[in-house]
């Protein structure tokens, strides 16, 4: 008498589903595994500069690339805080830029003279345009159009301190901004500019 012997497994089709696909489909979806991912990132990427809301440090690592994660941003840029009527208290455009800021500015400046682009003896036209933001920034920071988790006065004030001691601000370390890149992410907090 014959043992019976077992089935043999089921090949094609009836294939049970715990089996692992064939080398030919596991690397078909790995080809389409791979090709997704930059589809995805090039919809989910979001311009540089458009209102980062983000502090210092964030902005160095993420760039503008998570806006609103800190709060929302609706700063104003100078040329509407020298228009605007209604500046919060304490400031004023009378105000004088180093009872606010050190080091002092040449001639100690209002705060509507500097929020201007007109020349002030003695100042470079970089200088200036540095001290133009930082003083949109603290106003901006003081009427709650920038939250406190983004930009607060004493960092605001740091950052001035630093340029104008040494010519740049480091808001993390390892990272220099200079001039312009102080000014590009105090801009990234303002909605008129």
């Amino acid at each position: 008498m014959k043992a019976k012997q077992p089935d043999a497994p089921p090949q094609g089709p009836e294939r049970g589903n715990a089996e692992k696909p064939s080398s030919a489909d596991r690397r078909k979806w790995l080809k389409a595994g791979l090709s997704t991912p930059p589809v995805l990132m090039t919809v989910a990427s979001r311009p540089v500069l458009a209102n980062a809301c983000v502090p210092p440090s964030a902005y160095v690592s993420l760039g503008a690339s998570a806006p609103g994660m800190y709060g929302e941003c609706a700063g104003f840029g100078p040329e509407t805080w020298l228009q605007d009527n209604t500046w919060p208290s304490p400031y004023s455009p009378d105000a004088r830029f180093n009872t606010y800021f050190e080091p002092n500015l040449n001639g100690n400046p209002r705060f509507s003279d500097v929020l201007g682009d007109g020349n002030i003896a003695n100042v470079s036209d970089t200088v200036h345009t540095v001290a133009r933001y930082v003083t949109a920034a603290l106003l901006n920071n003081a009427s709650g159009k920038v939250p406190e988790t983004v930009l607060r006065a004493m960092t605001i004030q740091h950052i001035w301190t630093e340029y104008a001691q040494t010519g740049a601000f480091a808001p993390t370390s390892g990272a220099s901004w200079s001039a312009a890149e102080i000014v590009d992410y105090l801009r990234s907090t303002m909605t008129s500019v």
